[in-house]
């Protein structure tokens, strides 16, 4: 959920779209809809360890102006696969052996926010990046996970959120310490409203009267994979056990319909109520986020 930039003109004109290792050529390539075959066969059965690139490639493609899509190739095969979706970068490499220099400096070269991909590979491209780029950005280090069959049943008190609980939603997410900082509150909400009416994410909300005091969605759902995500609790509500009651409920939900759930989590606090609840961690995650 990022701001849309527009990279691809700076990209045209990058000193870095061509270096030298050896005899190998090491190339960073904008892609277009003859490449889809070709990069879904390169993820196959990895797509747990590219979720978010994975699904936005499945949902925008190459033509929607939303999405754009690069890869980098070495003597013609590809090394590592990247999206920008708004003002965030997710890069995915099977093997993890890409040019870490190459990918550092589009990230740092762009108005990127954060990148989002495996911990091996961010530790990669970490290291790479310009020492003036080190000093502003923070790294969360975590885990993606998924879900089978939930512990137990929910209790039902989480509903569908309204058109005009989104305000609400927004400032609660940006309200959590960690959540919070990767996003911008008008963005935020115009994404969660979009999402959500576009059928990609559902919000399931636990209100007191007319207050939100939890929230749980989906932040990409589409075919039989769904991403849950942004489980938070108001302040003066936690520790009443309104987190894994949403959360119960909503995967409890997708894993009705047939769908595959996955979640990504950053704490300890975090990790142990998706152990509670059923959730067996698929890869280690990392997000490194651009402070301003």
């Amino acid at each position: 959920m990022r701001k849309s930039v527009n990279h691809t003109r700076h990209f045209q004109k990058s000193s870095f779209l061509k270096s030298r290792r050896g005899i190998s050529e090491v190339m960073l390539r904008k892609c277009g809809k003859e490449d889809e075959e070709r990069i879904l066969f390169y993820i196959g059965e990895d797509y747990p360890s590219c979720l978010y690139l994975y699904l936005n490639l499945k949902k925008y493609g190459f033509d929607s102006g939303i999405t754009e899509l690069f890869v980098q190739q070495e003597n013609g095969m590809i090394t590592a696969v990247l999206l920008q979706y708004y003002s965030c970068l997710h890069v995915f490499s099977r093997d993890n052996s890409f040019d870490a220099k190459e990918v550092a400096d589009f990230f740092s070269s762009n108005d990127f926010t954060m990148l989002y991909c495996e911990s091996r590979t961010a530790k990669k491209v970490y290291i790479s990046l310009p020492e003036s780029i080190k000093a502003k950005v923070a790294c969360s280090n975590g885990w993606v996970a998924s879900i089978k069959h939930v512990d137990k049943a929910p209790k039902g008190i989480a509903v569908p959120a309204d058109r005009g609980d989104f305000c609400q939603i927004a400032h609660l997410i940006l309200s959590d310490e960690k959540i919070g900082k990767s996003y911008r509150y008008k963005e935020l909400e115009k994404q969660l409203r979009e999402r959500n009416s576009e059928g990609y994410s559902r919000n399931l909300v636990i209100k007191q009267s007319d207050l939100i005091i939890a929230h749980a969605c989906t932040n990409a759902e589409i075919d039989n994979i769904a991403v849950v995500a942004e489980l938070i609790v108001k302040e003066d509500y936690r520790r009443a056990g309104y987190a894994s009651e949403i959360w119960r409920d909503i995967c409890q939900r997708l894993l009705s319909e047939g769908k595959e759930v996955f979640s990504f989590y950053y704490s300890m606090e975090s990790r142990a109520l998706h152990h509670k609840i059923g959730f067996c961690e698929v890869c280690d995650w990392t997000k490194v986020v651009k402070c301003s």
